[in-house]
Formats: structure tokens, C-alpha cells, sequence
């Protein structure tokens, strides 16, 4: 049985052996997008609606580009031969990743569909509560749930955590899937064998990295934004001044680590769950 411990050495192992080589994609493909994407909300506060939206779709072909980078990054934690062929395989296999992804969010999304309905049959505006009720869209002018309401949907989410990490952790490989064995929905059958017998150490060790990872995150918008702050100021509320923009570069660089290395694990992970099921045939 493939133990996770080796899998996290061997993927911190490829991820630092190749430190120089992982570069371009890290930083152009991963760090900028993201740099990029925590810029825009400060620069378009206060803009009307058609630059609201640009910016959303703006935000959304920048989380393509981010994808790419981090199925880049697998595609050669899997083959770790040549930098090129992963890199062109994710290009190739990005269409279809984008598909089976958006098909499985779809799925998933449904689950939470007993949550409109309920505040639907209770009277309250959906449109109000989701999309925000003034041209400022300020959370204070936003209906308030009473404690009825709000307490149903907090027990159905409470239920619904558990089987959403379930189908998280069983789907870890899905991205490797449908890169390696050229699968699109049939992908989710195959990761889903792939982590039998698994699930509850995939769980814990993604448990604990996420933990971490959430730690380093915050540490970087606190820690760093006290200290960009007392040396370069504030500024004026709702603009992106000196001190946030740093900020948001230190986020970007450690939400940047953050992929990499859980890239790298994936690539990592399914390289040895396949063969063990192969040699389990």
C-alpha cells in the first residue's frame, strides 16, 4: 500500500530539485494570475456595472491561466522527464480538465440547491440576498435571516460537510486522470478506484496541509501587512496603495508555494496509486 508519507517526500523532492526549471511556470503561469486577480477588486471599487463584469470574466480567464500552470506542474511530477511535454500536455488536456471540472461543480452546486429553495418558501428576495440590494452593494442593506432560517440552513450545511470532503478527497486524482489516461467524465469512476482504501489518509494529509497552508496565508496578509503598512502607510481607504499592493505580492508568491507543492502531490500521489493498482491487476 503506497504510503502518503513517501509521496509528500517525493513530491517536496521534485518540487526542489527543480526549483529553477519550475520558475517560468510558477511565476507567469500561477503567481501573476493571482497577483493580477487580488489586484482588481481595489481598482474597480466603486465602478458601474459593465466594469464590474469585465473585471469578473477577466478574473475567470486569469483562473484558466492558473490551472494550466498548476496541471503543468503535475503532468511533470508524473513524468518528471521532460518540462516541455508536461507543459504541452496541459495545454492539450486543458479543454477537457476545464469540462469535467465545471461538470462536477455543477453537480456539487445542486447539493446546496435546498438552501434558495428554503429562503425562497420562507419570502425572502433572492436576488436581494445574493447579488446585494443597492447600487453599493453594501452587506448592511442585505436582508437579515432570522434565526429560524439561519438555523436550518446551518444544520443542513453541517450535514453536508461531511459528504462534500468525502467526494473532495475521493476526486483529489481527477486532475491526473483526465491529463495521463486521456478521460473526461469517466475520470471521476477512475479517481474515485484509484483512492479506495485510501480516503481517510488522502483526507488527513490534505487536512493538514490545507491547515498549514491556511497559517502561511494568513501569516502573509497579517504579519507582512502590519509591517508594509508602518513603513509606507496606509493611504486612502479603497485604493491600492503601496502597502497592499506589496501585500498582496507576498500572498500571491505564498498562494503561489501553496499550489505548487499540492500540484507536485497530486502528480505524485497518482503516480503511485496507479501503479499499485496495476500491480494489484
Amino acid at each position: 500500500m503506497a504510503k502518503l508519507g513517501t509521496v509528500w517526500e517525493r513530491a517536496a523532492e521534485f518540487a526542489g530539485e527543480r526549483v529553477g526549471a519550475l520558475s517560468p511556470i510558477a511565476l507567469g503561469a500561477i503567481a501573476l494570475p493571482t497577483l493580477l486577480s487580488t489586484s482588481l477588486p481595489p481598482l474597480v471599487l466603486g465602478a458601474g456595472p459593465g466594469i464590474r463584469i469585465l473585471t469578473m470574466a477577466l478574473a475567470v480567464l486569469l483562473s484558466i491561466v492558473s490551472m494550466w500552470g498548476s496541471l503543468a506542474v503535475t503532468a511533470w511530477a508524473i513524468d518528471p522527464e521532460s518540462r516541455a511535454a508536461a507543459v504541452a500536455l496541459a495545454r492539450r488536456r486543458l479543454p477537457a480538465v476545464l469540462l469535467v471540472s465545471i461538470g462536477v461543480g455543477a453537480a456539487a452546486a445542486l447539493l446546496f440547491l435546498p438552501i434558495p429553495i428554503l429562503l425562497g418558501v420562507r419570502g425572502y428576495d433572492l436576488t436581494q440576498i445574493f447579488v446585494g440590494a443597492t447600487a453599493q452593494g453594501t452587506i448592511a442593506s442585505r436582508p437579515t435571516i432570522d434565526a429560524q432560517t439561519g438555523g436550518l440552513i446551518g444544520l443542513y450545511l453541517l450535514a453536508l460537510t461531511p459528504l462534500l470532503s468525502a467526494v473532495f478527497v475521493r476526486l483529489t486524482l481527477l486532475g491526473p486522470v483526465v491529463l495521463r489516461e486521456g478521460l473526461l467524465f469517466g475520470a471521476v469512476r477512475r479517481s474515485w478506484v484509484l483512492t479506495r482504501r485510501h480516503g481517510w489518509r488522502v483526507f488527513g494529509t490534505l487536512l493538514l496541509f490545507f491547515v498549514i497552508a491556511g497559517i502561511a496565508q494568513l501569516a502573509a496578509q497579517t504579519v507582512f501587512g502590519s509591517v508594509f503598512t508602518l513603513l509606507f502607510g496606509a493611504g486612502p481607504a479603497g485604493t491600492l496603495t503601496l502597502a497592499i499592493g506589496l501585500t498582496l505580492l507576498v500572498q500571491a508568491i505564498v498562494q503561489t508555494l501553496i499550489i505548487v507543492l499540492l500540484a507536485a502531490f497530486q502528480g505524485k500521489l497518482y503516480a503511485a496509486l496507479s501503479a499499485e493498482a496495476a500491480t494489484a491487476a
